[in-house]
């Protein structure tokens, strides 16, 4: 493995568990209490809840994945698992960007008066974490394919 695609690597790993530590998504509001935030496994406060990394049931999983692509890369080992281990990093990180961005939408979907009333009254704003993720698994998805 050549200095490049190691150093796309490491740097993929370090976003991936850097994104665990910080905020994920931050849900504002009157009905913020009624909203279950099922895909992170985290429920929200009355006013307000920032939920990052930590707080999810995922981020054990995420920081192995960050782990074993810095032990893989530094070893040199496995390519075609840390090619593997970037796609589905990306993937996921993209599907996370995708739902801290809609989550009052996903979360109040089927019901409309609560929809209605979370579009009235909830604000979301999406973290670093998401982004992270996703950087992360393209950093660790192109180091893999880097000759």
């Amino acid at each position: 493995m050549k200095m490049l695609s190691r150093v796309l690597m490491l740097v993929g790993a370090a976003a991936v568990l850097g994104s665990v530590t910080v905020p994920w998504v931050t849900v504002k509001g009157a009905l913020v209490g009624s909203l279950h935030l099922d895909l992170l496994g985290a429920k929200a406060s009355p006013l307000s809840r920032t939920v990052s990394g930590t707080d999810t049931k995922a981020w054990p999983i995420v920081a192995a994945v960050g782990v074993a692509v810095a032990v893989l890369a530094l070893l040199g080992l496995a390519r075609k698992l840390l090619l593997l281990l970037g796609l589905l990093t990306t993937l996921a990180g993209g599907g996370l960007l995708y739902y801290v961005m809609n989550v009052v939408d996903i979360e109040t979907k089927g019901d409309t008066i609560k929809n209605t009333l979370a579009h009235a009254t909830v604000d979301s704003s999406t973290g670093a974490g998401p982004v992270l993720l996703l950087a992360g698994g393209l950093c660790i998805l192109i180091g893999a394919l880097v000759p």
